[in-house]
Order: structure tokens, then sequence, then C-alpha cells
């Protein structure tokens, strides 16, 4: 029971740390394009290395691409969403039912993106031994603090 409630937990921390990510992705030096270039190579070294099927190494690609693509298009209808927002805003006297419609659009799209993380999760522990699992979730949690060392440091005041 402990068991699983540690992997859970360390599984919600992975994606709660793409969560935080995806909108520093702009904080780097690299585009978002050779950021997810960088992951993806690094994704397919760590399925070499957790030595995968090649059966499932391919069909982990697969799960990788499919979500990539998926999340092109919500950021795409998300930075619509939040320019949508900006705009109505930026009027002297904002409607709020427009602000309401705005917010809700933005929101909804930043769901979208969390729900496209923890399905792509999913989708790839699913094909993984539990070893593989835990070895897959350290990995992918030293490439964020390699690639990105500024994003998710706790903050702790007294």
């Amino acid at each position: 029971m402990k068991g699983k409630f540690i992997f859970k937990l360390g599984a919600l921390s992975i994606i709660l740390s793409v969560l935080l990510v995806v909108p520093a992705l702009g904080q780097t030096d690299q585009t978002n394009e050779a950021l997810g270039k960088q992951l993806k190579d690094y994704k397919a070294q760590t399925f070499k290395e957790l030595k995968m099927d090649p059966d499932k190494e391919k069909a982990l690609m697969a799960v990788e691409d499919k979500y990539s693509l998926m999340r092109g298009e919500i950021v795409e209808s998300s930075t619509k969403a939040w320019d949508d927002l900006q705009a109505v805003l930026a009027a002297p006297k904002p409607d709020e039912a427009k602000v309401k419609a705005a917010v809700g659009a933005y929101i909804d799209g930043q769901a979208k993106l969390f729900q496209s993380f923890r399905k792509q999760l999913d989708d790839e522990l699913a094909q993984m031994s539990p070893v593989q699992q835990g070895k897959y979730l350290v990995a992918m949690e030293k490439w964020r603090q390699k690639c990105m060392p500024k994003v998710c440091i706790p903050v702790t005041t007294k």
C-alpha cells in the first residue's frame, strides 16, 4: 500500500513538474522546438537504456509523437485564448461576460494541456514494467533538472 502511494506521489510530482515547465519553456536559451527534439532524443536513449523491446520502443516513440502533435494544437489554441483575454481586458471598461468567457477558454486550454501530459504518462507507463517505470521517472526528472534548472524550485518562506 505504502509503495503504491509513493509511486503515485512520484508520478504526480513528475506531472506537476512538466506542467510548471511548459510555461517556462520560453525562459530557456533554446526554442521550444529544439527543447522538444532534445527531449524526444533523450527519451529514445532512455528507452534503449531500459532495454525495451524494439516494438515497445517504437510504440513509445509513437506515443511521444501523438501527444507532442496534440499539445502543439492545444498550445496554439491556448495562445489564442490568452491573446483574446488580454484584448478583452485592454478595454477601458472590460465587459464582465467577455472576460468570463475568455478566462474560461484559457483555463480550458490549460486543463487540456494538463490532461495531455497525464494521458501521455499513463500511456507510456502502461507499456513498462514497474522497475522500468521507476527508472523512466527518475530519468525524466534528471532531464528536467539538467535542461530547466530554474523551473520548479521549491520556495519556502519563514
